[in-house]
């Protein structure tokens, strides 16, 4: 009778130990399962031509494999961040296992050379290097070494006046850091260090009222005067 007892209660502990196997390997299965499940498969990558759209999935391939919950925001952005002609971007989750990025182009505003080398500034405030220039580019040209602050310095001031932008067709920069500027009629206009939104003003009145002639050259540097000239 004893050892039938015995006999039972070992029976019981060993489908109790079957029992907490199978629990065991059911759950490590479901882990995995749910794991895998929320492994990043698929980048999604929009807003660009498509060539530029596979280049962006191919910097961002890495976070392949990864859990969705785990991605490095700072990491991801910082890869992007890296690339000159994006404006702007937006990254966000499509559970359970794609991410979406869209992409902003950033706008070609001027070009400059630097190193006998072509390069585009983009609205982001990046220097852009292309191999030659696009067909068809009338893109505005800086000349000098100046930096990118100073450029949108002086070109936010431009763009927040009367005055048309769009007919400046050159700027040359001076260690000075003084600024002339070429229109589309090859007139040269030499600007002051400061108060420059003053004479951005007083060349626009100029122009308007066609005062300027045969003259080629406005000198505009000199506070209250304004001198004509052809050289």
């Amino acid at each position: 009778m004893m050892l039938q007892s015995i006999d039972k209660k070992r029976s019981i502990f060993f489908y109790i130990l079957i029992l907490f196997f199978l629990s065991t390997i059911s759950n490590i299965s479901l882990n995995h399962r749910a794991s895998s499940l929320l492994q990043v498969n698929k980048i999604e990558v929009s807003g660009l031509d498509n060539d530029l759209n596979t280049i962006i999935e191919k910097k961002l391939e890495y976070i392949i494999g990864k859990n969705i919950f785990l991605l490095n925001n700072r990491d991801i952005e910082n890869k992007l961040n890296d690339i000159d002609y994006i404006h702007n971007y937006t990254v966000f989750r499509s559970f359970p296992s794609k991410v979406n990025v869209n992409l902003k182009k950033t706008k070609l505003i001027a070009i400059t050379y630097r190193d006998n080398k072509l390069f585009y500034i983009g609205s982001n405030k990046k220097i852009i290097f292309l191999p030659q220039k696009k067909p068809g580019d009338t893109l505005p040209i800086i000349f000098g070494n100046f930096s990118n602050n100073e450029f949108f310095k002086l070109r936010n001031i431009i763009s927040e006046s009367a005055f048309d932008i769009n007919k400046i067709k050159e700027y040359y920069y001076f260690p000075s850091k003084r600024w002339d500027i070429k229109l589309n009629n090859e007139i040269l206009v030499k600007l002051p260090i400061e108060n420059i939104n003053d004479s951005i003003n007083i060349l626009n009145e100029i122009l308007k009222e066609n005062i300027i002639k045969q003259n080629k050259v406005v000198d505009l540097r000199v506070p209250n005067q304004i001198i004509f000239s052809n050289e």
